[in-house]
């Protein structure tokens, strides 16, 4: 798929001044293929060519409610009149922690700006909190663009070496290589390894890090008891657990991957749905560990945080989680997961369709099952690329990268999944012949 004349013209002019035309790396995809936005509305978004997409990357998965939704941009126009930014605690703050805590349970909150500054922020208390330095994170799993985390998160397959003893890999230039050495990766859904690894580094390990499901590898499901054995791992060995919630907070259930898992995390990082696409994030937890962020104690700050009009939208947004926006998004999803696996199995297309409604993945493979990068790694990532290029073109917008689940907002009815499902199928017929 190439971009349309306005776009190609928009982007040229964007790549004078910003590297590749774009201000952040996943946007780019290619000097003639990287489309230049014009506006969103609902459940749409349209290029500066004026072709419109329903669209089910959503910003990655932010946008929960949909593009320009009435309550949130009539929240954050009352903002505007009070202001933006104080360095000082305003009512929305409290308000928006409060309602933080009555949907997910956790006992106290800190906001931050994004969902890297969140994890960023959860580690350094860990690490105060516990006073050891290493961290232990799970291949494919990502936590943001800190030098901390960004670590097999996408490692070449085999460059990562063997999966009982990986490679360390970098994501890329400009992050010391140091730092590997407070880093531990571990396959995810594996028991046996992971628990080795906590034996043999406990005392110097403060945190272990995850994603509940695998946001950023095609919603990759925790095996029935994986989460509790990490719970009971890191209550065994005075380890503090990090539930990485920055896709699934408030998008999975009202409460996230805790409430959906029944699961307790030490803290846990939430962002992205938070502020319907506003750039908010926060930091949640146990009012022991919590408590400790203070001047002498755990440095913690930030001075955009809790600015007024993401804090109002974060406000308006949650009003509309706690009244049911997501019963809509679920049952929106359900629709699209049933019909795609039907026209895969029709076509006679090996594929597995997964995770939760709101943040499916679709991965094709003739596995049984897929529980670690790895097996997503062995997927055919080329097929399911040349299938949503097909989308495209049709109008219809998953990210192409199939490590990307398809997000799912309130906005979205039930004549844009019929139509999805007929271009679906027109896809498949057209790539597999």
């Amino acid at each position: 798929m190439q971009s349309g004349i306005r776009s190609r013209e928009m982007f040229h002019r964007a790549s004078n001044v910003i590297p590749c035309g774009v201000n952040s790396n996943f946007r780019y995809w290619g000097e003639d293929k990287t489309l230049m936005l014009k506006k969103g509305k609902g459940g749409y978004i349209w290029d500066q060519d004026d072709n419109r997409y329903i669209d089910y990357r959503l910003g990655f998965g932010p946008v929960i409610l949909g593009h320009s939704w009435p309550s949130v941009t009539k929240r954050i126009t009352e903002a505007l009149e009070i202001g933006n930014t104080f360095a000082m605690t305003s009512e929305y703050e409290v308000s928006v922690a409060e309602k933080i805590h009555e949907l997910t349970g956790v006992d106290m909150v800190r906001l931050a700006n994004t969902g890297t500054e969140a994890t960023m922020h959860a580690i350094r208390i860990a690490r105060a909190f516990t006073g050891r330095n290493k961290i232990i994170k799970f291949e494919g799993h990502y936590h943001g663009f800190h030098d901390y985390t960004l670590w097999n998160c996408y490692p070449p397959v085999p460059g990562a070496g063997y999966r009982r003893s990986p490679v360390l890999v970098a994501h890329g230039s400009g992050i010391p290589m140091k730092l590997s050495e407070l880093v531990i990766s571990v396959p995810f859904n594996d028991r046996e390894l992971l628990e080795n690894r906590v034996r043999e580094n406990w005392g110097d390990v403060a945190c272990i890090i995850m994603e509940p499901l695998m946001g950023n590898t095609a919603s990759i499901m925790p095996e029935e008891g994986f989460l509790d054995f990490v719970r009971s791992l890191c209550d065994e060995y005075g380890i503090k657990l990090i539930m990485d919630e920055v896709k699934t907070g408030f998008r999975v259930a009202k409460g996230g991957a805790q409430e959906y898992f029944n699961i307790k995390a030490d803290l846990v990082t939430y962002a992205k749905a938070l502020g319907n696409g506003f750039p908010i994030a926060a930091i949640g937890g146990k009012r022991e560990i919590m408590s400790e962020i203070a001047p002498g104690k755990i440095p913690l700050g930030g001075t955009y945080t809790g600015n007024a009009v993401s804090v109002a939208a974060a406000d308006a947004t949650l009003d509309e989680i706690k009244a049911g926006a997501l019963d809509t998004i679920n049952a929106h999803g359900e629709k699209l997961m049933s019909g795609i696996t039907e026209i895969l199995n029709r076509c006679s297309v090996p594929a597995l369709v997964q995770g939760p409604p709101s943040m499916f993945g679709i991965i094709l493979t003739d596995a049984d099952k897929v529980t670690e990068y790895r097996d997503w790694a062995a997927s055919d990532h080329d097929t399911y690329e040349k299938i949503i290029l097909s989308l495209f073109e049709k109008g219809v917008m998953p990210d192409k990268d199939s490590r990307e689940p398809w997000f799912i907002s309130a906005s979205h009815t039930d004549k844009d999944a019929d139509y999805v499902l007929n271009a679906f199928d027109d896809a498949v017929k057209e790539i597999i012949k």
